[in-house]
């Protein structure tokens, strides 16, 4: 089995194993697990997934900023971010990254590079905003030790991913020398791809670094946060839970944080095993109403936006076999005569 099929497959182990695992936690707690879906308040459904969508909105302004030499409506935006992560849900290895800059590449004619680069910004800031929202929760909620762990090493890990960031924004040229000599050791037709997106990433990457605008970025973030996170409050007052906005601060991000593990599409098994635990550790939540709350906020995260991800894309007239193949057909293009975007 040679290393490609072997990283393809790992995801899918991994999810496997923490299915087992809380499948194993709910054993016999059927009966519990059917009460409290049965017990819900439904009707909070809706606005619980209008606070996600809020959230998705005001991301979707933020990447605005992170465009600074491209004017995009943020609906554009935000139509490109949904299908992204329609993307990501439905299939492996993150491939909603690629769908962002297909489209934007597709519908605004902005580089790769420029899009790459604002992707890059963008997991920092939901990392640090995170981070942040954990350890604050924190302070109100009593939970386990390694709670705080996980909130300490996250901040410093993505504030260290900042720093990088700023170097790299402050001497972008470096960047361009190092891809230059990468480049070089590549085949012709990728050579002048990896240079080209390289160069835009570089630019916009040093349009970004601003110290004003880096503090708009950041707050947006942390808004943008609170309203998605908002959708797992109003869902514990559904299920009749211990309901308070810093536990669901502290269960969200926790969960959240649990999508950066290898996994299979739609985060199986990562994203539920930390949420189901963290909920039994933090609020004395039993095993069955855990994995039925589980339930029903994996399905309003992610069945809302596969629904609209796909109007989006069958309105736009692309197919997700389009975005896939979207990086050898540039390198098709390229070899054929010059970079171009795609049409």
């Amino acid at each position: 089995m040679n290393t490609a099929t072997l990283r393809f497959l790992a995801p899918f182990v991994i999810s496997g194993a923490l299915l087992l695992l809380v499948a194993n936690s709910v054993r016999g707690e059927a009966d519990q697990l059917t009460a409290a879906l049965t017990s819900a308040d439904w009707r909070l459904i809706v606005p619980a997934i209008g606070f996600y969508f809020a959230g998705v909105w005001l991301r979707s302004a933020r990447w605005g900023l992170l465009l600074p030499e491209h004017s995009v409506k943020t609906s554009t935006l935000f139509r490109a971010l949904v299908v992204g992560f329609t993307v990501n849900i439905l299939l492996p290895l993150r491939m909603g990254e690629i769908a962002r800059a297909y489209l934007l590449s597709r519908w605004c004619r902005i580089p790769y590079g420029a899009t790459i680069a604002s992707l890059v910004v963008e997991r920092v800031l939901d990392g640090l905003s995170l981070a942040v929202l954990l350890l604050l929760s924190l302070t109100v909620v009593s939970a386990p030790g390694y709670l705080l762990v996980v909130g300490v090493l996250a901040a410093g890990g993505f504030l260290g991913g900042a720093i990088v960031l700023a170097l790299a924004a402050w001497r972008a040229e470096m960047l361009t020398t190092l891809a230059g000599f990468f480049a070089r050791r590549l085949p012709p037709r990728f050579e002048d791809v990896l240079m080209r997106v390289a160069t835009s990433f570089a630019r916009s990457l040093a349009l970004v670094h601003d110290p004003a605008r880096l503090v708009r970025l950041l707050g947006i973030s942390l808004l943008a946060w609170c309203f998605e996170l908002g959708l797992f409050f109003v869902l514990l007052v559904s299920f009749k839970l211990p309901a308070s906005y810093p536990l669901a601060l502290l269960v969200g991000s926790a969960a959240n944080f649990a999508t950066l593990v290898p996994s299979s599409p739609g985060y199986v098994g990562t994203f539920d095993g930390v949420l189901i635990n963290v909920l039994r550790d933090v609020a004395g939540v039993a095993a069955g109403q855990a994995a039925a709350y589980d339930v029903v906020v994996h399905a309003a995260l992610f069945l809302p936006v596969v629904v609209v991800g796909t109007l989006v894309l069958w309105r736009s007239h692309v197919t997700i076999d389009q975005i896939t193949h979207a990086p050898d057909r540039s390198a098709a293009r390229t070899s054929g005569g010059g970079w171009q975007q795609a049409a």
